[in-house]
């Protein structure tokens, strides 16, 4: 199904023509194309599907509004959370996640600080990694 590469509008499902912008297509596309990949491999085990929606670069109040919008079309409420300096919705389709959040420059900032030292932390390695020598 999945293994041959198809011109034109023949990978989809008959539901007519759609008039979408451009980079939305390509997300239709692309989940279609996935949705046959995982029906060709049932030897495989489900993939985790998580369609996060960016909100943006602005301020707080315009990323905001982007979760207050998301939160509309999927008919839920969007969620502060003071601790975490976040905003945002969820909801789940089946196992498939459709998210968006807006965070606080405070929270991003000490999410930054907090990955610049991921890189000077390392584990010890193991017997394994080791070649079985300690």
């Amino acid at each position: 199904m999945t293994d041959a590469v198809q011109a034109g509008t023949e990978w989809v499902p008959p539901i007519g023509m759609l008039e979408v912008p451009a980079e939305h297509a390509a997300v239709i596309r692309g989940l279609f194309e996935l949705a046959a990949f995982v029906a060709d491999h049932p030897e495989l085990p489900a993939p985790d599907v998580d369609a996060g929606f960016y909100s943006g670069r602005g301020d707080w109040e315009s990323k905001r509004a982007v979760v207050d919008r998301v939160a509309g079309a999927l008919g839920e409420q969007a969620v502060e959370d003071p601790r975490r300096g976040s905003y945002g919705v969820r909801k789940l389709f089946g196992p498939v996640r459709a998210w968006a959040a807006a965070f606080t420059a405070e929270s991003m900032a000490a999410h930054a600080a907090l990955l610049s030292y991921s890189r000077n932390v390392q584990p010890e390695a193991s017997a394994d990694a080791a070649g079985g020598a300690r």
